[in-house]
């Protein structure tokens, strides 16, 4: 199975552009900080704020489920599948190519 460059990924892919494929409406902003409802967990209200995103650092944490990272992680954790997976789903949704590594 050949390897994926995820340092590339992290680069390249931000938070927001995550955000916008789960279609997360957050409730409150403040700068940089987004608050809202958990697509991990799936906030029964519209109106949480359990969900933080810190768009300039690129990370997130949910405060009820515990889900924390970056945005490859977040679109693993809400997809429920693997990190390998899921980065190369990710990128089909982004209509980017893959950063597979070759070393031969």
């Amino acid at each position: 199975m050949p390897g994926i460059d995820f340092n590339v990924l992290r680069q390249e892919i931000s938070i927001g552009q995550v955000l916008d494929l789960l279609g997360f409406a957050p409730t409150t902003r403040t700068g940089a900080q987004l608050h809202g409802p958990c697509p991990v967990h799936g906030s029964p209200s519209a109106r949480s704020r359990s969900f933080s995103v810190n768009l300039e650092l690129g990370r997130y944490h949910c405060h009820k489920c515990g889900s924390q990272g970056n945005p490859l992680e977040l679109w693993a954790a809400v997809q429920k599948t693997s990190f390998y997976v899921a980065s190369q789903e990710l990128c089909r949704a982004l209509g980017r190519d893959v950063p597979w590594i070759h070393r031969w």
